[in-house]
């Protein structure tokens, strides 16, 4: 390992280019809020979510009586490394080379600058990218498992399956990708209403699912036909309902939805894998619906990586910012210079125990 080949480049500036990322495009910093961990595990109590449990009238001096903990469970599991890295070859550094001499050696020089930063925002995106799938994979199927198919390597050992009991995982009345005749609003929604509220006292508020799944959900007669004084009065047409318009339909229908809200996923990973073969997809699984209690679903548990640290005669530059680490170095042969992305984390989902998910296309869960 040797000093970075970028003229000028320190720890300060490129912390100052660092701060300025943010985790907006992604969903998990909001669905499971970050939290620090002195542990490489993570532990949560399977939260009763919202429950309002009544206080006892006791005569004075009579013993209070003790509410129970039943119900509520310990889930837990180690934290994974994730990493990801991108070098520049000869070539790179020899154009970079040519860049600094046309510009007298300014490092400020904007194009300089771009040249090395491309590298660190790749690499902060590619651990938050990896976050996000771990976190929407996992809310829509129970479980997260990683193969050779979705991961460069293959670590069953932070396989994760919470055991979603097999009657909270359901299918529809009839299958949204059969036609236009399925009945949503009627059978299928009430119906995940009814078995929450059995099961576990819950009242779900929030219905997430990808934007393919509710396209298929708003094609349906039943749902175009009751929402369609909605979309008339905001539009003064006869278009397919939107999720706006969903939504304001069931706020309106409180006594039957409960304030249910539908929380649309949007969002596209790529993941490239050891052969350099790239798929991109949505995470969260098309065809299925969750409904939870609240639109936070757990934690994302991180702990600041070993690599942090100030080694001994290391000459890596290295910025911590939020849950990752970004580290630039190079190498003498063959010339490299290596930017690093390196991150602790694991979004937990404490409140899998107490939700449903819906298949959109059966009449029962399949799907795991």
């Amino acid at each position: 390992m040797q000093k970075s080949l970028m003229v000028g480049l320190n720890e300060k500036d490129m912390e100052a280019v660092i701060r300025t990322y943010d985790l907006k495009d992604y969903y998990y910093p909001t669905l499971f809020p970050l939290k620090e961990t002195n542990f490489l595990t993570w532990k949560m109590l399977e939260a009763q979510s919202g429950l309002k449990i009544a206080a006892d009238l006791v005569a004075r001096g009579a013993t209070i009586p003790k509410k129970t903990r039943e119900a509520i469970s310990r889930i837990q599991g180690d934290i994974p490394k994730i990493t990801i890295s991108r070098e520049k070859n000869e070539d790179e550094l020899t154009e970079y080379d040519i860049m600094v001499a046309m510009s007298s050696n300014n490092p400020d020089l904007r194009a300089l600058v771009e040249f090395w930063a491309e590298d660190t925002k790749f690499c902060w995106d590619g651990v938050a990218a990896r976050a996000e799938w771990i976190a929407l994979r996992q809310i829509s199927l129970g479980k997260v498992k990683f193969t050779n198919s979705n991961n460069a390597a293959v670590v069953t050992e932070y396989d994760v399956d919470y055991l979603i009991p097999a009657e909270q995982k359901i299918g529809v009345a009839i299958a949204y990708d059969s036609g236009t005749a399925a009945k949503p609003l009627t059978k299928d929604f009430p119906a995940a209403l009814k078995l929450g509220k059995k099961l576990h006292g819950a009242t779900y508020k929030f219905v997430f699912m990808n934007v393919d799944t509710f396209e298929k959900f708003a094609s349906q007669e039943e749902v175009w036909k009751k929402c369609s004084s909605f979309i008339q009065n905001a539009t003064g047409t006869q278009d397919a309902p939107d999720l706006a318009t969903v939504n304001a339909y069931l706020a309106k229908k409180k006594e039957l939805y409960r304030g249910l809200q539908i929380i649309i996923i949007d969002q596209e990973i790529t993941i490239e894998l050891a052969d350099g073969t790239r798929t991109t997809s949505n995470p969260f699984e098309d065809d299925v619906i969750l409904f939870s209690e609240s639109k936070v679903l757990g934690n994302t548990y991180w702990k600041k990586p070993i690599d942090a640290k100030k080694m001994p005669g290391s000459v890596a530059e290295k910025v911590m910012h939020g849950h990752t680490l970004i580290k630039k170095y190079s190498n003498e042969s063959p010339v490299q210079e290596v930017t690093e992305g390196i991150a602790n984390l694991f979004p937990a989902w404490n409140l899998a125990g107490r939700s449903v998910l819906m298949q959109t296309n059966a009449t029962s869960w399949n799907k795991n």
